[in-house]
């Protein structure tokens, strides 16, 4: 694909993020989640790191929509992988692996490149509706990405593995408190799906984490950590396992604030008030 063309679609992506923010399309949602995270920040300098995350999602909707029209090998030019040995001992052995993954960078890309390699992911999802949704299922299944639902799914996941295939397991969104357990994010304790360390150790499975940060040039370079291990057993090893994902995920946030999915509400499950450390939180302020 001819690439004036495609940092043009690229810069139409980041003005219409931009205009998104300036709309105040889940701002004060966005600007909340940061003064949370960053209380140690300036105002202005949280409304500067939302501004960059309205423009990253934009851009990120033109890598989906231009990855469908990319060979294999244009693909594997435009998304590298730092750390790929970590996870090569586990393909080669066929033992199957398990990725937490979340909202961070343009992370419908990740999964088309892993897909383009001959790894299709199956990936433990909620149910999307819509009609943009309806398109975003086909471009991911038209990627050899398979979805399974987040209710019932659990055999499948585990034969998944079984075959010695990847599970992809999203963490970074908010759960009830029936489905999630509270772990460290921030300095807050925020609700979270154990199912990535569930799987990992009912499926014998080693556990990564996959960070895709986009590089000045356009391109991709996935950062990938883990394998995440414990000593310990039963629920006191998922707890382990998924605070160690979730600090993973903590610290690629930090180091590229703008890649992360400011606009979900992730700490809205709280704990009992008895259960957690009472920690300030700057309230957000915006200009007119």
């Amino acid at each position: 694909m001819n690439g004036k063309f495609s940092r043009l679609l690229l810069a139409l992506g980041a003005l219409l993020g931009r205009l998104a923010f300036v709309l105040r399309i889940r701002r004060s949602v966005v600007l909340e989640g940061l003064a949370r995270a960053f209380p140690e920040k300036t105002a202005r300098e949280r409304r500067g790191i939302a501004r960059a995350t309205y423009q990253q999602l934009g851009r990120s909707l033109v890598d989906v929509m231009l990855a469908q029209k990319l060979s294999d090998a244009e693909i594997e030019k435009l998304v590298s992988f730092d750390g790929w040995e970590k996870f090569e001992p586990a393909r080669v052995a066929g033992r199957g692996a398990v990725f937490a993954v979340g909202h961070y960078g343009s992370w419908e890309l990740l999964g088309q490149a892993f897909a383009r390699r001959g790894l299709p992911l199956s990936t433990i999802t909620r149910t999307l509706r819509g009609a943009a949704n309806k398109r975003l299922l086909a471009a991911r299944r038209k990627s050899g990405m398979r979805e399974l639902s987040d209710k019932g799914s659990s055999r499948e996941a585990l034969a998944v593995l079984r075959r010695g295939e990847t599970l992809a397991i999203v963490i970074d969104q908010n759960m009830r408190p029936k489905r999630g357990i509270f772990v460290d994010f921030f300095g807050a304790r925020a609700c979270t799906t154990p199912a990535a360390a569930v799987f990992a150790l009912r499926g014998g499975a080693p556990l990564f984490a996959a960070f895709p940060v986009r590089q000045s040039d356009g391109s991709h370079r996935v950062q990938f950590h883990g394998p995440f291990t414990t000593d310990k057993q039963g629920h006191a090893a998922v707890v382990e396992l998924t605070q160690a994902v979730t600090r993973a995920f903590e610290d690629a946030i930090r180091a590229h604030p703008d890649h992360w999915f400011w606009l979900h509400r992730r700490w809205k499950t709280r704990p009992p008030v008895s259960d957690e450390a009472a920690i300030p939180v700057p309230a957000p302020r915006e200009s007119p």
